[in-house]
């Protein structure tokens, strides 16, 4: 029973369901604390991330994630955001401001190509990954 509550749970967030008190999530960000993203200035650039959505007043609707690493390391600090799937490299704490007005909605899309202080890595589309997957 309780792993068929964690799958609603799971489904519920990525989904951008309400169930059972959870939030409500707009994005998911995944932030790079490697040890070559943090010698950069990750750790400055998530703080700005984070102080810069709650300003902005939508902390609550975006997911913040510190993960290991993300495998970008010559144009770190890196961060990805979902579910638009954009990534960015060389994320400054100006990069990481400017990633936070556009999930509250200010200024272009964060899936757009002109990053202003960000430094688009990628643009991950549904559709190329599963094109990937039936290839292999």
């Amino acid at each position: 029973m309780l792993l068929a509550s964690a799958f609603v749970a799971a489904r519920a967030v990525c989904c951008n369901l309400r169930v059972g008190g959870l939030k409500k999530i707009k994005a998911h960000v995944l932030v790079c604390e490697n040890k070559d993203c943090e010698r950069r200035g990750g750790r400055e650039a998530y703080k700005a991330l984070k102080e810069s959505l709650r300003e902005r007043g939508v902390r609550g609707r975006v997911l913040v994630t510190k993960v290991d690493c993300l495998d970008q390391c010559d144009d770190g600090p890196v961060m990805a955001v979902y579910p638009e799937g954009v990534w960015y490299g060389r994320v400054d704490a100006a990069c990481a401001r400017e990633i936070a007005a556009r999930l509250a909605g200010e200024g272009a899309s964060s899936s757009s190509p002109r990053a202003g202080a960000c430094r688009v890595l990628h643009v991950m589309r549904a559709q190329e990954v599963r094109g990937d997957e039936a290839e292999g």
